[in-house]
């Protein structure tokens, strides 16, 4: 199985709203070098015997990672909420849906994906 860093890219841009068009040359940078770790990440907990067709839902899932780690970095940079006498803006809330997306796309994933779960046994 081969993850196409292009479409981890498009996904990431579908799931994040990011516009990766260059006129923000450093969070361009940081998006595409989230996206990039994450397929890296992915494509080692990958089994061996995972079948080239599952390379769809595991860039699905690097995308998803790379935007929950983006929304946790944008969280800790500012504050949480910003409000005025007519509107009050949530921030916090980014995180926790790319946290939702990120544990479904894992869930989709869990076939082809290595467990990460505690062992108890002999090896």
């Amino acid at each position: 199985m081969e993850i196409n860093q292009e479409n981890v890219v498009k996904k990431f841009q579908l799931y994040s709203g990011e516009d990766l068009n260059g006129t923000e040359p450093q969070r361009d940078g940081l998006c595409r070098a989230l996206c990039q770790e994450c397929a890296e990440w992915v494509q080692e907990q990958a089994r061996p015997e995972a079948p080239p067709s599952a390379a769809s839902g595991a860039e699905s899932l690097a995308a998803a990672e790379a935007f929950y780690q983006l929304a946790l970095l944008d969280q800790s940079a500012g504050p949480e909420a910003v409000s005025a006498p007519e509107l009050k803006v949530r921030l916090g809330d980014r995180a926790r849906y790319a946290a939702n997306l990120r544990a479904e796309k894992r869930k989709a994933c869990g076939r082809i994906l290595a467990r990460e779960d505690f062992y108890f046994g002999q090896a």
